[in-house]
C-alpha cells in the first residue's frame, strides 16, 4: 500500500463492534490455523469493559492492527498485572510503528490506572516480537512459566 506510510494511525480501545473486523484481520495475518482467535474468545473478553484493555489501530477508519490485553491479579501477594496476549498488524502496514503505538497506548493506560506491571507473553522463538518489546523498554522477567496441556 503506497499511501499506508503517510496515513494517520488512530489508536483506540477495542469495542464489541470491532470483533468481526479483528477476526478478519487475524485470519489475514495467521491464515486458517487452529490457533487463530475465535469469535467466542473475543466475545467472552467483552472488549471495552474491564478487565479487558485491548486496543485497535485504524487507518482511514479501517482496523489494520490490534492488541489483546487483559488486566488480572497474579502471584502472592496479589498484584494487578496487565497481560499482552496478542499484538498483530496487517502485513501491508508492518514496519510503520503500529505495533509500537499499540504498546505505547497500553502502557499509558496502565500508568493512568496504576497498573504497575505489563507482561508480554511471547513465544521463545519469536525474536522479531521480542525485539519489538525490548525496544519499548520491556525486559525478560524472572517468572518461569510452566504449562500442562491436555489433548482436546
Amino acid at each position: 500500500m503506497s499511501n499506508a506510510k503517510e496515513a494517520k494511525v488512530n489508536i483506540r480501545r477495542m469495542t464489541r463492534g470491532d470483533i468481526h473486523e479483528v477476526l478478519v484481520l487475524d485470519r489475514i495475518i495467521r491464515g486458517s490455523r487452529r490457533d487463530v482467535i475465535s469469535y467466542d474468545d473475543l466475545a467472552a473478553a467483552n472488549p471495552g469493559t474491564p478487565p479487558d484493555v485491548s486496543f485497535v489501530a485504524e487507518v482511514d477508519g479501517k482496523i489494520v492492527g490490534f492488541s489483546i490485553n487483559r488486566s488480572m491479579y497474579l502471584m502472592i501477594p496479589l498484584t494487578e498485572v496487565c497481560i499482552i496476549h496478542a499484538i498483530l498488524t496487517h502485513p501491508d502496514y508492518q514496519g510503520r510503528g503500529i505495533g509500537r503505538k499499540l504498546i505505547q497506548a497500553l502502557l499509558y493506560h496502565c500508568q493512568v490506572e496504576d497498573i504497575g506491571t505489563v507482561r508480554a507473553l511471547i513465544p521463545e522463538g519469536n525474536k522479531e516480537l521480542q525485539s519489538l518489546f525490548e525496544r519499548q523498554g520491556f525486559q525478560r522477567s524472572n517468572i518461569v512459566n510452566f504449562d500442562k496441556t491436555f489433548e482436546i
